[in-house]
């Protein structure tokens, strides 16, 4: 057991000397900044870049639907951390758009990735999240035309989850209260996003009530305009669209499948149920 714990400790002391090493590498500039989201990994990085000594700017991209408490987390936690509130809140967007999906997720380019653009950020990405961020180098450029030449770095990339609560607990880092009991959340980002399929939705907008029944103002506001687009011709109202976003299918398959009922749906009951179950 000793013998473990012995190499355990060398393994994060040797990922911690390496993801130092790899920031003071970075260089400095105006145009270099930490994009701090809040959340577990971030809390990291923010430590790191302090021990390698590296100049850069902080921000956090207000997304309007982080979970609540993220911002005067980080004004307390981290008060050297620039707030950038968006020109229009994630509610405005789908009264304008519609809702953001797994593969049109506009929201993340209005709300997060717009302060981004021609800049090198610094961020808390780990190759563990996802199949896509397996692919990703600790270093790259961004090679979307809309970043204009965007470049990004990530120390931890290469991190676990449990080398990185690792770290948290033997360095005493603060962290957002929703990662522990009753919350439990697994990740720290939007409320409801679409990536994180229905159930963890459902489980979201239980916790934070709030942000559904503005998302149903929003959808409704959007149905109301009455505009002629494949969204607005597919809902009879906004309960009825929500069904639609929480279930993940696509809009097409939705209503092929709505078209085929013997008897309708109510929608407006069966999300209202299960927002309050538990």
């Amino acid at each position: 057991m000793l013998c473990q714990l012995t190499t355990k400790a060398a393994i994060m002391t040797t990922k911690t000397e390496q993801a130092i090493r790899f920031l003071k590498q970075i260089p400095e500039g105006e145009d270099l900044f930490f994009a701090h989201s809040g959340g577990k990994d971030s809390v990291v990085c923010y430590d790191l870049i302090k021990r390698a000594g590296i100049k850069c700017s902080y921000k956090y991209n207000n997304t309007t639907i982080d979970p609540p408490k993220t911002i005067q987390f980080l004004k307390t936690n981290y008060p050297d951390v620039q707030i950038v509130n968006p020109p229009k809140s994630f509610f405005k967007l789908i009264e304008e758009r519609g809702l953001p999906t797994r593969v049109g997720r506009f929201c993340c380019d209005e709300l997060k990735e717009r302060s981004g653009i021609g800049k090198r950020i610094i961020e808390g990405v780990r190759a563990a999240e996802s199949t896509t961020r397996k692919q990703y180098e600790p270093e790259q450029c961004d090679t979307r035309k809309k970043m204009k030449g965007a470049k990004h770095y990530f120390p931890i990339l290469n991190w676990s989850d449990k080398e990185v609560w690792q770290y948290i607990r033997e360095n005493n880092i603060p962290y957002m209260i929703y990662y522990d009991s009753p919350y439990n959340f697994k990740r720290h980002g939007c409320v409801g996003c679409p990536l994180a399929g229905g159930k963890q939705q459902l489980k979201e907008f239980r916790i934070f009530p709030r942000y559904f029944y503005a998302t149903l103002r929003a959808i409704k506001k959007r149905l109301d305009k009455k505009l002629e687009n494949k969204f607005c011709r597919s809902f009879n109202d906004e309960y009825e669209a929500f069904y639609w976003w929480i279930s993940g299918i696509s809009l097409d398959e939705f209503v092929r499948d709505k078209e085929r009922l013997l008897f309708p749906i109510d929608y407006k009951t069966a999300v209202l149920e299960s927002i309050k179950s538990r």
